[in-house]
C-alpha cells in the first residue's frame, strides 16, 4: 500500500504552470515540481507561451525561453487584455474588438484539458495571463466529464473573476483550492469561495548553501509591476533621506521579465537624484538568485498590496533579514524575525540607520530566519503537504 501521504502507484499528475527560465511563478513552480518528482510523483508538466516569451504572438514557443524542455508546450498567441500599440493600431484595434484575449483564454483551457485529461490529478497554478481564470474554468468544466480530479493553487485573483463574480462558486467543484496565506484565503473567500474548500500552506523556496561573501548592499524585489503596491516612491524618497543624512548605501533592484513601469521607475530615480545609489537587474533564478541575497544586508519590502512572498521566502531561506511593513503576507511569514516599518520614506530609512549604525544584530536575525526557513518553508515540505493533499481527495 502508498504510505498515507502518497497518491496510488500509477497515478499520473498534470501539473499546469508557467515554465518560462526568467518569472518568479514559475521558478516556483519548477521547484515544487521537481520535489514532487523526488517524492516519487508521476508529473506531466503542461505550459503555454505568454506575454514574457518572444514568440508570444505567434503560434510558436521559444525553446530556449523554458526552464528545461522536460514538458508539454502548448503552442498558442497570447493576446493581452489591454494591448497597446507596440504591434500595430490595426492589430490592436482587432484585438479589442474581437475580444482576442476572450476567445485565446478558452481555446487555451481547452488544449489545456486535450493534453491533461487522461492524467488522475490535475494541478492548475494560477496567476494570470496564460494561466488565468479563463483558462481555468474552462478546464474545469470540462473536468467535470472526466474521474480526474482537479486542483488549483491561487497566487493571483485575475480582473476577469472581479469582474464576474459569479464564476467563482466553479471553485468549490474543485478537489482542492489551495492558496500560500491566510491573507489570500480571506480574499478568495471573499469573492463567494467555500472556505471547506481551501487548504492555506506555505510558499515553499530551495535551502541552497550559505556562501561566505561580505554583505555589503540591499536588495529590492519590483515583481512585474513596480509601481503598483511596491512603495518604490517611498524607496526612492528614503535614499534621498539617507544621502542627506551622509549614509550611502548600495540598492539591488531586480524586476520580473517585461516589468511593467521598469523604464519609468529608472527615470524616477534619476529625476530623483539616487540613480548612482542603484544597481538594477532582471529575474535572477537558483544558485544566482541565492548568491544576490547573500551580498546583502537586509531585503526591502515596502509593499502595501500585491504578493510579497517570493522576496519574503528568498530572504528567509538565504539569512537576509527584512525591512517590511505589516501589509499583505509579510507578518503572517516572518512572524516576530521582522525589522517592521509603517511605508513611509522615513520609517525605511531610519531601518537602514539602524542597519548602517549597528544598531541591529543581523547576524542573530539570519540565523533565526534561515533556521524558520528551512522548519516551515523548504520547497521539499511544502511538495510533501501538496502531496498529502493529492493523497487526502483520492479517498
Amino acid at each position: 500500500m502508498p504510505a498515507p501521504d502518497s497518491v496510488s502507484p500509477g497515478t499520473k499528475v498534470a501539473f499546469i504552470g508557467c515554465w518560462f527560465n526568467r518569472d518568479m511563478y514559475s521558478h516556483n513552480c519548477s521547484y515544487l515540481v521537481e520535489s514532487l518528482r523526488k517524492r516519487g510523483a508521476d508529473i506531466e508538466v503542461i505550459t503555454s507561451n505568454c506575454r514574457c516569451f518572444s514568440t508570444a504572438q505567434r503560434f510558436d514557443i521559444a525553446a530556449g525561453e523554458l526552464i528545461n524542455i522536460n514538458c508539454t508546450p502548448i503552442k498558442l498567441p497570447h493576446a493581452p487584455r489591454n494591448p497597446g500599440m507596440k504591434h500595430g493600431l490595426l492589430k490592436r484595434l482587432a484585438v479589442k474588438s474581437l475580444r482576442l484575449d476572450l476567445w485565446l483564454g478558452m481555446v487555451r483551457g481547452f488544449l489545456y484539458h486535450r493534453k491533461a485529461r487522461r492524467a488522475g490529478i490535475i494541478h492548475y497554478d494560477q496567476v494570470l495571463e496564460a494561466f488565468g481564470a479563463i483558462p481555468f474554468f474552462v478546464l474545469l468544466l470540462l473536468t467535470r466529464r472526466t474521474q480526474s480530479r482537479l486542483f488549483v493553487t491561487v497566487h493571483e485573483i485575475d480582473p476577469f473573476q472581479r469582474n464576474h463574480l459569479w464564476v467563482n462558486r466553479l471553485y468549490n467543484k474543485c478537489a482542492r483550492v489551495i492558496v500560500y496565506s491566510e491573507n489570500m484565503k480571506s480574499a478568495v473567500v471573499a469573492l463567494g469561495v467555500n472556505p471547506e474548500k481551501i487548504s492555506v500552506t506555505n510558499y515553499g523556496s530551495p535551502i541552497l548553501e550559505l556562501l561566505e561573501q561580505p554583505r555589503t548592499r540591499y536588495i529590492f524585489f519590483g515583481g512585474h509591476n513596480i509601481l503598483s503596491g511596491k512603495g518604490y516612491k517611498a524607496l526612492l524618497e528614503s535614499l534621498t533621506i539617507l544621502r542627506h543624512r551622509d549614509v550611502p548605501i548600495r540598492l539591488l533592484t531586480y524586476v520580473g521579465h517585461g516589468c511593467n513601469g521598469a523604464e519609468e521607475a529608472r527615470a524616477m530615480a534619476v529625476q530623483m537624484g539616487v540613480a548612482d545609489m542603484i544597481d538594477w537587474s532582471e529575474f535572477f533564478s537558483g544558485a544566482e538568485l541565492a548568491a544576490a541575497y547573500q551580498s546583502c544586508k537586509a531585503c526591502i519590502i515596502p509593499y502595501s498590496s500585491g504578493s510579497a512572498r517570493h522576496a519574503l521566502t528568498t530572504a528567509m531561506a538565504n539569512a537576509t533579514p527584512v525591512i517590511g511593513t505589516r501589509f499583505v503576507d509579510i507578518p503572517e511569514y516572518l512572524g516576530n524575525l521582522g525589522i517592521y516599518i509603517d511605508g513611509s520614506a522615513e520609517s525605511i530609512a531610519d531601518a537602514i540607520c539602524d542597519i548602517e549604525k549597528g544598531r541591529t544584530d543581523l547576524h542573530a536575525l539570519g540565523i533565526a530566519l534561515r533556521k524558520k526557513a528551512t522548519e516551515e518553508f523548504d520547497v521539499a515540505r511544502v511538495a510533501g503537504t501538496i502531496q498529502s493533499l493529492y493523497a487526502h481527495c483520492e479517498c
